[in-house]
């Protein structure tokens, strides 16, 4: 016969094991964007990145990667994200910087080439990358990732040239399995992305 003391025991191994069990089964991690629920593949991208080379999303395999939409000529929010982008990167460990890819696409491409971005977007950060889409992959990818871009001219101005592009400027973050997990709005605070990129770099 078992005695009261081995069953009391047995019973807390138990409850042990199957709080273990259960325990596991969940991911008890809390992002601190807005996450995506459920989780969807990240629509593909393909264009011309700075350095005049092909780019698509899915050739970056397994990094994390941080998607932003904007354009060389904005005056305020694009190069304050890209700052916010360049000090999340810094706050990173070498080995994790390698496992982050910073991905800027133009949604102006008359005026943002390659040779453009590159001198924009490398001020920043030499290893980000700057991507320029023809029109037909920037009106595909606007739709699929919900990035509104519309050309506003000034009424001053003299030049066709002149002129500023009205978006919305959200920061997608998308894993290593190229699933698009939360977005974060455009001035967040750089701890707050940088705690949950290093969370998908460990998954």
């Amino acid at each position: 016969m078992v005695g009261k003391s081995s069953r009391r025991q047995i019973v807390w191994i138990g409850l042990l094991v199957i709080s273990i069990l259960l325990g596991g089964c969940g991911d008890s991690y809390t992002f601190r964007g807005t996450p995506y629920d459920p989780v969807i593949a990240a629509p593909q991208i393909s264009g011309t990145n700075l350095d005049g080379t092909t780019f698509r999303l899915a050739d970056l395999g397994d990094k994390v990667k941080v998607v932003f939409f904007g354009y060389t000529f904005c005056p305020d929010v694009c190069p304050l994200t890209l700052a916010n982008m360049k000090n999340v990167y810094e706050s990173l460990t070498p080995e994790e910087q390698a496992q982050l890819a910073v991905v800027f696409i133009t949604i102006d491409p008359e005026r943002d080439t390659p040779e453009r971005l590159a001198s924009y977007v490398g001020a920043f950060n030499k290893s980000f990358y700057g991507i320029q889409l023809d029109d037909t992959s920037l009106a595909q990818a606007k739709k699929d990732y919900g990035v509104y871009a519309e050309k506003r001219v000034l009424e001053a101005s003299q030049s066709a040239a002149d002129y500023l592009m009205d978006h919305t400027a959200f920061v997608y973050v998308i894993d290593k399995d190229n699933n698009l997990r939360e977005i974060f709005p455009h001035d967040a605070p750089k701890a707050d992305i940088a705690a949950d990129v290093t969370h998908l770099m460990g998954r």
